[in-house]
């Protein structure tokens, strides 16, 4: 699993307080004022109905495949514009 991030701590320490808690929003209706009570909302409470990942688990998962709106910081579009030939 090498460049991918492992914990919703990472992924905080990476991006910052704000932008952290503004994704998380995405994934819990749990998210706190501190980081601390977020990270441990997010890891006691179930994201699917049958209970098999937890809403950091899930977090995670998307950012490490590029879903999440930290992944749209991270890469922001470019238009490429190509240059006109004159003659």
């Amino acid at each position: 699993m090498k460049g991918k991030m492992k914990s919703l701590y990472g992924i905080y320490k990476k991006h910052g307080r704000e932008a952290f808690l503004d994704a998380a929003k995405s994934y819990s209706v749990h998210v706190s004022d501190t980081i601390e009570d977020t990270l441990s909302e997010m890891e006691s409470r179930w994201y699917d109905g049958s209970q098999t990942m937890t809403e950091a688990e899930k977090m995670i998962d998307d950012y490490n495949n590029g879903l999440t709106p930290l992944n749209e910081q991270e890469h922001p579009s470019v238009d490429m514009v190509q240059p006109q030939m004159k003659m």
